[in-house]
C-alpha cells in the first residue's frame, strides 16, 4: 500500500476542507472539493471509477462495520480498478477524544469477524490495522487523530478482486 500516506494526507486535507465547505455552505467549494478528490483517485489508475459524497457514503460500509453514534459523517469516497476496491470515509466528533475512540475501535474490531493485524501511533496519529476473516481479500485501516477540539477518524477499506479468469 505504498501510496497511502500520501492519501492519507491529502484526506486529511480534504476532510478539514469539506468540512469547512460544509459549515459555510458554499456549493463551490464543496464542487471543487469533490473534484480535487475524484480527479486524485481516478489519476492512480487509467481503467479507475471514482466517487466521492461530502455527508455522505457514497459505498456500503463493510459488513458489521462498527459505527459510533457519537461521530458525524464528513464524507467518502471510493474507487474501482479492474484488481481493486477502495473506500474511504471520514468522520469527526467534537464529543469524543481521539484516545476514547481508539479503544472503543480497538476492542470492537478484534471481535468476529474482524481481526486486529497491528495498532501503531506515528506523529500524532492512531492507526489500526485489520482483516476480515471472512474475507481474505480485504484489510482495513483506520486513522484516528485529534484535531483541535476534534476527533478525526478515517477509515481506508481495500478489498482485492480476483484477476484470474481461471485459465482457459
Amino acid at each position: 500500500m505504498p501510496r497511502l500516506p500520501l492519501a492519507f494526507m491529502l484526506i486529511v486535507a480534504m476532510l478539514a476542507g469539506l468540512a469547512a465547505a460544509c459549515e459555510g455552505d458554499d456549493d463551490e467549494e464543496r464542487l471543487a472539493a469533490q473534484r480535487l478528490f475524484r480527479n486524485y483517485l481516478i489519476q492512480s489508475d487509467r481503467t479507475a471509477i471514482a466517487d466521492v459524497r461530502v455527508q455522505g457514503l457514497v459505498d456500503e460500509l463493510p459488513p458489521s462495520f462498527p459505527e459510533h453514534e457519537q461521530l458525524d459523517l464528513l464524507g467518502s469516497a471510493f474507487s474501482d480498478t479492474e484488481t481493486r476496491r477502495e473506500l474511504i470515509v471520514g468522520w469527526q466528533s467534537n464529543d469524543e477524544h481521539a484516545d476514547n475512540l481508539f479503544n472503543w475501535f480497538r476492542s470492537r474490531l478484534d471481535t468476529d469477524p474482524w481481526r486486529v493485524t497491528a495498532d501503531p501511533q506515528r506523529a500524532g496519529v492512531d492507526f489500526i490495522t485489520f482483516r476480515d476473516a471472512d474475507n481474505p481479500a480485504f484489510r482495513g485501516e483506520l486513522r484516528i487523530s485529534q484535531e483541535g477540539d476534534r476527533a478525526i477518524v478515517v477509515l481506508i477499506a481495500v478489498e482485492t478482486l480476483n484477476v484470474d479468469d481461471g485459465g482457459a
